[in-house]
């Protein structure tokens, strides 16, 4: 039944969405436009755009001119002239634009004042602005998310959201969820930096149409497609600490494509691009001379091939194939796993291999723009397989997910409603064992589990004369294991004019523990890892983790010095119900158990933005977090997690010249406060200094980057130019044969200053 069910929903992808597809913004900030009427010229053929700005409408056969309609722009008409995207800039009413040139600077990074959730927009020029090797180092330049490291010897990187780890945050690979299982850490790698076209950051609670595991935010990364990838991308890179990458973005040219002719859906084209990705590093380094590798070694291959099908009569679809394979090293200085006398050494030594298919499908009907049908199909199959330490470690994971929505408008425009269904699929195999007797005391766990999900789900929204949108859904679902429950979430917007906005978030999340993965920085360690679930009738005797969120938010755009800025205020606080506690306030042990007592969440962020002359851009912030829990000890603040951050980013570019070339600068400077540090008997590592907690610091980040012409730059940067680090980050580095050895207690930078350099080539 499972099979046909797989094979009925893919069979069914290969039908779908339009034939021309673009983007709508506003031409003086560059933000992008929901809501707005796109229409052939004299047909009844039409639809709008989404909360991104976004749009997708079929090619009428006559039709050459396409208008675009929004209250309170200056309506535009394009001639189509053939291509397959279309980028569109409106002007504001009460703009003047004669007798002059309107040059506006887009901003890299753009809040939506207009859409009900707390969204932000990170775009290519952005993520240029650091080495952002893949989707884990893509916020270094963000206030809103922490990007840290899970311990001090694998060099994997995690993120954190209203100062919960990332597991509490969706993370979706083109609006499908992707970063979750045995993936729900590593999953950050899976995604160069230079395959990456935006990311949309949601904070707080997301929508019911992506399912119910949102609980602090949601992460949407669109990548390079067969839209907006460039011809040919090359981006190469190399740094001081050994690493190496190469990324391809290739775009065939498909001219004057006739298509396969069907009865039903007429001339069938279809449009590729091809993305690879290799990484390499095999120098090693331990500079603070702890017998340890200061960073891990590795050799990764991704591929990803996408299929953009379209034909002239409302239906399409995006296809996708992907493969990778990681392996990592890392431990004592000489270990090595291929040696039979190296590999007895203390070290970590990991290989990953992920298949993944998605296809996504959409149908507008030609005659109610307002109405369309779509689906969403994924299937994924991961095998990771390898050591930490004493551990052997093996886990599979399979999953399929099926989305079906049906948007569709009651009465008029001002009433919409997206309805639909989904079914979610996995079946874990994960396990710890031994090969032969450790020299401390550690347990093995068998963590295999099935679930099955199938759910059901309504979003309403109501949009009152503009100023203010509802949006209200609630959705279904009923776990093999965890039996029903539901999910309310509520955004709600209100513009006290065009250059204010305040918004209301308040809803549910759930999500089903994964022990060992979402938790992988304890494995760099000798802690016995011990379950004490209490609930019979749950996974490893846990409870499914949920939690309430609620979020105000203000906006408000002004101009300082006849120059355009954005202040952002908001407050969020996360509540939970159920938690699978990570209990590590006793050395050598780390205990799992149900959440007995309070647990929450409080953050509170300002972001001012503001362009203090041309093609200059500033960025500050300052976050303030208040996370505690009840631990079997207490009530105590949240370890490894500073109450407050400070934040800065400078950006300027010299002006173009001929052929496009021209100079920009970067910088970044954090300060990092205090964090609760654990007890241990052996607190030999800086954060003990006599206390529990860790010192503050800042870090400072720079780019320079010269743009040689329009299609050529090379680039060349710094991380943590300030020098700061952790100098003794393992606890009893010195006998990691005891029980004692930790390497998860990181609270600040394990590496030292660093280099890199790189370069990037465009064919458009």
């Amino acid at each position: 039944m499972r099979s046909l069910l797989v094979i009925a929903t893919m069979l069914w992808s290969f039908l779908a969405n339009a034939q021309l597809g673009g983007v709508v913004v506003d031409k003086s900030s560059q933000e992008v436009l929901p809501s707005v009427v796109v229409i052939w010229e004299g047909t009844r053929l039409g639809t709008t755009t989404n909360a991104e700005g976004e749009f997708s409408i079929p090619i009428h056969p006559e039709a050459k001119n396409l208008v675009i309609v929004m209250v309170g722009y200056v309506s535009d008409t394009l001639f189509y002239k053939g291509e397959n995207f279309v980028r569109v800039e409106l002007v504001a009413h009460n703009t003047s634009t004669a007798g002059a040139t309107v040059a506006g600077d887009k901003s890299a990074t753009t809040m939506t004042m207009r859409n009900p959730q707390n969204f932000q927009v990170i775009d290519k020029k952005e993520l240029c602005k650091a080495a952002c090797c893949n989707l884990s180092e893509s916020f270094e330049t963000n206030a809103s998310i922490d990007a840290t490291f899970a311990d001090a010897i694998t060099g994997t990187k995690q993120i954190k959201m209203l100062g919960l780890d990332g597991k509490y945050t969706q993370i979706m690979f083109d609006n499908i969820p992707a970063v979750r299982g045995l993936a729900s850490t590593y999953g950050l790698t899976y995604v160069p930096g230079p395959w990456i076209n935006s990311i949309y950051i949601a904070k707080g609670i997301g929508s019911v149409t992506s399912g119910f595991e949102s609980m602090t935010g949601q992460i949407n990364v669109a990548h390079k497609s067969p839209d907006n990838a460039e011809k040919l991308h090359i981006n190469a890179y190399s740094g001081n600490a050994g690493r190496m990458e190469l990324n391809v973005v290739w775009r065939p040219s498909i001219h004057n494509q006739e298509g396969v002719e069907d009865s039903k859906r007429g001339s069938i084209r279809f449009h590729p691009v091809f993305l690879a990705h290799g990484a390499y590093s095999s120098l090693r380094f331990d500079h603070n001379k702890d017998g340890f590798l200061d960073n891990p070694l590795f050799s990764n291959l991704l591929l990803r091939n996408e299929w953009r099908m379209e034909t002239d009569r409302g239906l399409g679809g995006q296809y996708t194939i992907s493969y990778m394979h990681l392996t990592n090293t890392a431990g004592k200085r000489d270990y090595d796993p291929k040696d039979e006398i190296r590999s007895k050494l203390w070290g970590v030594d990991m290989k990953t291999d992920r298949f993944e298919f998605s296809g996504k499908t959409g149908f507008v009907f030609p005659e109610k723009e307002w109405k369309s049908f779509g689906s969403q199909v994924n299937v994924s199959w991961q095998d990771q397989k390898g050591k930490y330490g004493f551990r052997e470690y093996s886990g599979q994971q399979l999953s399929a997910r099926i989305n079906l929505l049906f948007a569709s408008r009651i009465l008029n425009d001002n009433h919409k409603i997206t309805t639909g269904a989904s079914y979610q699929f996995d079946d874990y195999l994960e396990r710890i064992y031994f090969k032969s007797i450790p020299p401390v005391s550690l347990s093995s766990q068998n963590l295999n589990r099935r679930e099955m999900v199938p759910g059901v789900f309504g979003e309403y929204t109501l949009n009152a004369k503009e100023r203010f949108v509802m949006i209200a859904g609630l959705r279904a679902d009923y776990h093999n294991v965890y039996k029903l429950f539901f999910t309310p979430r509520l955004h709600l917007r209100y513009s006290f004019n065009e250059l204010s906005t305040i918004k209301l978030v308040a809803g549910k999340g759930y999500r089903t523990p994964n022990i060992l993965m979402d938790n992988v920085g304890m494995l760099a360690s000798n802690r016995d890892i011990i379950l004490q679930g209490n609930d019979p009738n749950g996974i490893y005797g846990m409870k499914m983790e949920s939690a309430w969120n609620f979020g105000l938010i203000y906006s408000k755009k002004f101009k300082l010095n006849h120059r355009d800025g954005t202040l952002s205020l908001d407050a969020y606080r996360t509540q939970f119900v159920n938690q699978v506690v990570m209990d590590m306030e006793q050395p050598e042990e780390v205990r799992f158990y149900n959440l007995d007592g309070k647990s929450y969440s409080n953050s509170a962020q300002a972001e001012f933005h503001w362009s203090p002359a041309r093609r200059l851009e500033w960025r500050l912030a300052y976050r303030w977090l208040e996370v505690k829990t009840d631990y079997a000890s207490g009530l105590l603040d949240k370890p490894l997690l500073n109450k407050h951050r400070a934040f800065t980013n400078l950006a300027f570019s010299t002006k173009e010249k001929s052929k496009g070339s021209l100079w920009r600068f970067d910088g970044t400077l954090q300060w990092v406060s205090k964090k609760r540090i654990p007890y241990t008997e052996h607190q030999d590592h800086d954060a003990s200094a006599g206390n529990s907690y860790s010192q503050d610091y800042f870090q400072l980040n720079a780019q320079v980057t010269y743009v040689i012409r329009k299609d050529f730059e090379i680039y060349v940067g710094g991380e943590n130019l300030t020098n700061f680090m952790v100098h003794d980050p393992i606890v009893s580095a010195e006998n990691p044969d005891s029980q004692s050895f930790d390497g998860s207690l990181i609270w600040g930078p394990v590496f030292g200053r660093m280099g890199y350099v790189g370069l990037r080539w465009s064919l458009n």
